[in-house]
C-alpha cells in the first residue's frame, strides 16, 4: 500500500534515502563515507534484526552511540518500528547510568567494544547487551540483506516516542524527555526553512549524541538529504586538529554550544582563512559571551551567518532563533532569543501564574505541537511542568513551564533571557540573577571565561562567587572594572581564578563541579 504522506520518520526517511540514493550521508573526517542507499539499507537490517528480538512498537533500545554511519542507522531502524531510543552517556557516573537504564527500561543495549566499556557493577540479566562492533552482531545483520522490511513501519503513528533524552547534569535524578514523530517532524520542517538546507549541505556532528544540541545535527542533516560528519570526542581536545580535519570535509553548518567556540578561540586555533565552506554558524545551550563573541565576528562575521537558538530539551531542541548582525557587537548585552518558531508560542508567567506585562520578567511557557509529551514513567515531574495554558480556560492546552526567567521587549517583541528561577536569590532585599552577573564579567576584554556561583554553607555563608579564567588576577582591578557594570549589591564577595573553567560532558561551564571543588 502506498502511503500518501509521511506521519512518521521512518516514512519520511524512506523518500529522503530514495531521492538522495547516490548521495553521501555520512563523511567521516577520516575519508570513509557513507551513501544515503547504504544508510537505509543498513537501518532496515537493523529494524529487522529487533523485530527478531521480540523488540515491538513502544519498547525502548539504549544506545552508547559512536558516531558511526552503523549507529545512525540504529537510530533511523528503531524510528522504522516506532521503538524509542535512547543514547545514553557513556561517561555517567554508575549511580546515574543504573537510574537511566532503571527509567528506560531497554529490550536491548547497544555498545561498542571498541569504545566504550559497561560499569562492572552494572547487572544486565535482564537486558539484551548487544557489542555492535563485533563480527556476531555483524553476521547476525547479514542474514538480513536483501529482506524487505514489512509494513509495520506504515502502523507507527505521530504521537509515537521517537527519542528518550535524560536531562543533562553529573549526579542526582536524571528526567527521561519523551519526544515523539510528530514533534521531530515539525523541527525539521522549521529547520530546512530556518536554515535554507539543501543536498548540498554537510553539517558538523560535534555535540555527544546524548545532548539535545545533537538532535539538530542529526535531523537536519540526514532527514534533509545533506551529509553529516562526525566528530570524535577525542578530536575536540585539540582544536587545532578539530579544525584541520574540518578543513578538509568542508563544512557549511557549525552547531555548538558557545563554551566549544570560545575554548577554540582561545586556545588560538583559529585563523581567518579555516573553513571558507561555512555558511551558518550557530550555537545555544548558554550565553555567548559578548567579548567572545567580537573575536569570532572579526574572523566570519563578513561572511558567515550567525544564529543565537534557544530551545529546552522537553521542546524539541529549538524553539527559537536570532540572526546576529553587525549593530549586535556595539552593545554588552546578552543577545536576544528571538520570537519563537512557527508552531510554537511562548507566555511569561509571574509567580502565581498569571501572564504579565511587556517588559516584565517571568518565567517563559511554551506552548505548540513542538512541545515533548512529558517524562518518561515520571507522572509526577511531568505535571509539575507540563501544564494547562492558564489563559486558556476553554479547554486544555498544554504548555511547558521552562524555569527560564525572560522578558519581552515592548517593541520587537523578541524574548530576552534573564537568568533562571533556580538561579535566582535574593540579597539586601534585591532579587538578583546569577547571570546578569556573568553577562558583566563577559563584557569585559580581559575574562576569558565566567561563571558565577552562590553558596550559603558552613564554608561559604551567603556569598557569591566569580569564577574566572581571566588574562587580569588581581581581584581589586577585576572589580574595580566590574563596578561600571553592576550595583554595588550585585559584586561578588570572592574571586578565584582557573586556567579553563571545567566543562562538563555536554560542553558547557559546569557549575555543580565548581560548587564541589570550592566546597572541599
Amino acid at each position: 500500500m502506498r502511503i500518501a504522506y509521511e506521519y512518521n520518520l521512518g516514512l519520511y526517511f524512506n523518500r529522503i534515502a530514495e531521492e538522495n540514493a547516490k548521495k553521501v550521508a555520512v563523511r567521516a573526517v577520516e575519508g570513509e563515507e557513507t551513501l544515503y542507499r547504504e544508510i537505509g539499507e543498513l537501518s532496515n537490517k537493523i529494524a529487522l534484526y529487533l523485530l527478531k528480538q521480540g523488540v515491538r512498537r513502544n519498547d525502548v533500545v539504549a544506545i552508547f552511540n559512536d558516531k558511526t554511519a552503523l549507529s545512525y542507522a540504529m537510530m533511523i531502524g528503531c524510528l522504522k518500528i516506532g521503538v524509542a531510543y535512547s543514547n545514553l552517556d557513556p561517561k555517567s557516573p554508575i549511580e546515574r547510568f543504573e537510574r537511566m537504564i532503571a527509567t528506560c527500561d531497554p529490550s536491548v543495549f547497544f555498545y561498542s567494544s571498541n569504545e566504550h566499556t559497561i560499569p562492572e557493577e552494572f547487572d544486565s540479566k535482564a537486558i539484551t547487551v548487544v557489542d555492535y562492533s563485533s563480527s556476531v552482531f555483524s553476521k547476525s545483520l547479514d542474514e538480513f540483506s536483501g529482506a524487505l522490511l514489512p509494513d509495520y513501519t506504515n502502523e507507527v503513528t505521530g504521537n509515537t516516542p521517537a527519542y528518550i533524552m535524560f536531562t543533562s547534569g553529573s549526579t542526582g535524578f536524571p528526567k527521561g524527555v519523551v519526544i515523539s514523530h510528530q514533534n521531530v517532524l515539525n523541527f525539521i520542517g522549521w529547520s530546512q526553512k530556518t536554515y535554507e538546507i539543501t543536498s548540498k549541505d554537510v553539517f558538523t556532528n560535534l555535540n555527544p549524541m546524548h545532548f539535545d544540541n545533537s538532535v539538530f545535527d542529526f535531523y537536519s542533516s540526514l532527514f534533509t538529504g545533506a551529509a553529516i560528519v562526525p566528530v570524535s570526542e577525542k578530536l575536540t581536545i585539540n582544536p587545532r586538529r578539530l579544525i584541520d580535519a574540518l578543513n578538509v570535509v568542508n563544512p557549511t553548518v557549525w552547531f555548538s554550544v558557545p563554551s566549544m567556540l570560545v575554548y577554540v578561540l582561545n586556545m588560538r586555533a583559529i585563523k581567518e582563512s579555516d573553513l571558507m565552506s561555512l555558511r551558518v554558524v550557530t550555537y545555544g545551550g548558554e550565553g555567548f559571551p559578548k567579548n567572545q563573541l567580537r573575536k569570532l565576528w572579526k574572523f566570519w562575521g563578513e561572511r558567515v551567518r550567525f544564529v543565537n537558538v534557544y530551545g529546552p530539551t522537553e521542546c524539541t531542541c529549538i524553539c527559537s532563533s536570532y540572526d546576529v548582525s553587525e549593530k549586535d557587537m556595539d552593545s554588552d548585552e546578552l543577545l536576544p532569543l528571538g520570537h519563537m518558531a512557527p508552531n510554537f508560542y511562548g507566555i511569561v508567567l509571574d509567580e502565581v501564574g498569571k501572564e504579565v506585562s511587556l517588559g516584565e520578567i517571568g518565567e517563559l511557557a511554551i506552548g505548540g505541537p513542538n512541545v515533548g509529551i512529558g517524562y518518561y514513567k515520571n507522572p509526577e515531574k511531568t505535571a509539575e511542568v507540563f501544564v494547562s495554558d492558564p489563559s486558556v480556560l476553554s479547554h486544555t492546552q498544554m504548555v511547558y513551564k521552562s524555569g527560564d526567567l525572560v522578558k519581552q521587549d515592548p517593541e520587537t517583541k523578541m524574548y530576552m533571557f534573564c537568568g533562571r528561577k533556580d538561579n535566582q536569590i535574593k540579597r539586601m532585599g534585591y532579587r538578583i540573577e546569577l547571570e546578569e552577573i556573568e553577562n558583566a564579567f563577559n563584557a569585559i576584554g580581559f575574562v576569558k571565561e565566567a561563571a558565577v556561583i552562590y553558596l550559603d554553607n558552613d564554608k561559604f555563608s551567603s556569598k557569591i562567587i566569580a569564577c574566572l579564567s581571566s588574562q587580569e588576577k588581581e581581584q581589586d582591578k577585576v572589580s574595580e572594572v566590574l563596578k561600571k557594570y553592576l550595583p554595588s549589591y550585585m559584586l561578588p564577595d570572592l574571586y578565584f581564578y582557573f586556567e579553563h573553567l571545567p566543562k562538563n560532558q555536554n560542553g558547557k561551564i559546569d557549575r555543580l563541579k565548581l560548587k564541589e571543588h570550592l566546597t572541599k
